[in-house]
């Protein structure tokens, strides 16, 4: 049976780079100026009420709102869960701390899962002259393993 999600509260890496360089532009960020990285990020503090698109000289600009600032100036905790991590995206740091990982090497169920995870910033795409060969996960990544195996152990 699965487990229940665990909640976090603290922004992910990705969503605080996001929310620092909102509040570092004086009137937004013009959403075409973002990556799709960015793009993913934003629609998720869009869905907290953290960052809203706005129209400025027929442009979309994203804006960081008052809670935003609040949640930043909070060491970047929000008072309702910024993430639900389930059991496929804990599986797939764990696949990932193992080494790291080609993309012929994830099975295929575990593609997606892993792509999200470098999204938010848990893990990362690494390569040489070629290109992104291989992703791993980052110190952030490992800081939720810490916590989910320390989780486990009071709960069991």
């Amino acid at each position: 049976m699965p487990s229940k999600p665990i909640s976090l509260y603290k922004l992910t890496p990705a969503q605080i780079a996001l929310v620092d360089r909102l509040a570092a532009a004086e009137t937004g960020i013009n959403l075409d100026k973002l990556e799709y990285k960015e793009v993913v990020v934003w629609m998720e503090l869009d869905k907290l009420g953290m960052a809203n698109m706005t129209v400025q000289r027929r442009k979309a600009v994203i804006v960081l709102t008052d809670l935003g600032a609040k949640v930043r100036a909070n060491s970047y905790l929000s008072r309702k869960p910024v993430v639900r991590l389930t059991e496929p995206q804990i599986a797939a740091l764990r696949f990932l701390a193992a080494g790291p990982r080609t993309f012929n090497d994830m099975p295929g169920h575990m593609v997606d899962v892993c792509r999200r995870m470098g999204i938010r910033g848990w893990a990362e795409w690494q390569g040489d002259e070629n290109g992104p060969n291989w992703m791993r996960i980052t110190a952030a990544g490992w800081q939720i393993l810490k916590l989910v195996d320390s989780s486990d152990s009071v709960a069991g």
